[in-house]
């Protein structure tokens, strides 16, 4: 592959933002610890994600298609094999522990079902029904191994984008209704027989601890409109995982309100550009799946963002491309190349 064919091809301006984005998050692992094994970690993690989106943004529809199905089939085994381990985080199973490595499956089997799920909706619309209804199966077996680990957040996150594509593919309203009830109805399950759900919601109703959220709002204030310059914050260290979740708030505190909204101008640039983008696309497939991908990076933005801010309870979820972590920043990564591959002038048909 030429450098120069890569880039005569690819959405220039959605990849420069994409860059930008990815290295104000190594600026701000440096704030959050200034231990050097830990922003270089952050920082190969960075190297790492910008030649993965650089090969997947080169890749044809069908190969995109073959990765996906590859990715999705191998991640559903680990999502599985969760279960049988005995490996667990603040109660819950969502992670696979490699040596010093947690790998989590659910974040990176996103993009791969957005663009299988995508290709069987745009089927149906054609008139193969069959693949609308092995569709609707995976996304039951995909969001019933999420919830159990559990993981209402990323249950949310998945059901929302699935429906968003249902919507997009102009499916029957009925079928959206029915999703939102779905969404409704785990949300209530959730709530009143998952423990560490109960506490959050409670939280953020003022009937429990809101430690992290009342510590994210003091960061906020305390940073003022500069911030109180890189490494300087002191609530980081008492904020619990500041790195990830709560990302944001060390923006806030560290670097003030400028700088975060220098990353919401970015974020909400990049999902403006990439549906503009979507105007202009005939192939229903290609529509629905750019669409679904775009939904997915602003949904879980804006519910980290939200959450940072005590505008919704907390969801543990990262910020894509800026919070520290291995699986994020994988997910993050196909997601934007398949983003760029969808787009990409040399894919058009």
């Amino acid at each position: 592959m030429k450098i120069t064919n890569f880039w005569s091809s690819i959405d220039k301006i959605n990849f420069i933002l994409i860059l930008i984005l990815g290295l104000l998050g190594v600026l701000l692992s440096y704030s959050v610890n200034q231990n050097f094994l830990f922003i270089n970690r952050h920082s190969i993690f960075y190297i790492f994600s910008l030649l993965i989106i650089i090969l997947i943004s080169q890749q044809t529809d069908k190969n995109i298609r073959r990765f996906s199905l590859f990715g999705f089939i191998v991640l559903l085994i680990l999502l599985t094999c969760l279960f049988f381990f005995d490996y667990e985080v603040k109660g819950a199973k969502r992670w696979l522990k490699i040596y010093s490595f947690s790998f989590q499956p659910s974040e990176v089997i996103k993009p791969f079902f957005i663009v299988l799920s995508s290709w069987g909706i745009a089927q149906s619309i054609q008139g193969k029904k069959y693949f609308l209804a092995t569709t609707f199966i995976f996304f039951i077996i995909l969001i019933t191994l999420v919830l159990m680990q559990p993981d209402l957040g990323m249950t949310i996150l998945i059901a929302s984008t699935f429906f968003c594509q249902l919507f997009i593919a102009g499916l029957p309203i009925l079928l959206v209704i029915y999703g939102l009830l779905l969404i409704f109805s785990v949300s209530l399950f959730a709530y009143f027989f998952l423990d560490h759900v109960k506490s959050r919601i409670d939280s953020f109703f003022g009937n429990a601890d809101t430690y992290q959220i009342d510590l994210s709002l003091l960061a906020f204030k305390s940073g003022g409109i500069l911030g109180k310059g890189p490494g300087q914050g002191d609530l980081k260290e008492k904020i619990p995982d500041a790195n990830t979740d709560f990302i944001f708030a060390v923006a806030g505190e560290e670097l003030g309100l400028i700088f975060c909204l220098i990353i919401l101008i970015i974020i909400l640039s990049i999902v403006i550009k990439t549906l503009l983008k979507v105007l202009k696309v005939n192939n229903p497939y290609k529509i629905i799946a750019i669409s679904g991908l775009i939904c997915s990076f602003g949904l879980q933005s804006l519910i980290n963002i939200l959450s940072a801010l005590g505008m919704i309870p907390t969801k543990g979820m990262t910020l894509p491309f800026v919070s520290y972590g291995g699986s994020s920043m994988l997910a993050t990564s196909i997601l934007f190349g398949f983003l760029l591959s969808l787009t990409n002038i040399k894919n058009n048909e």
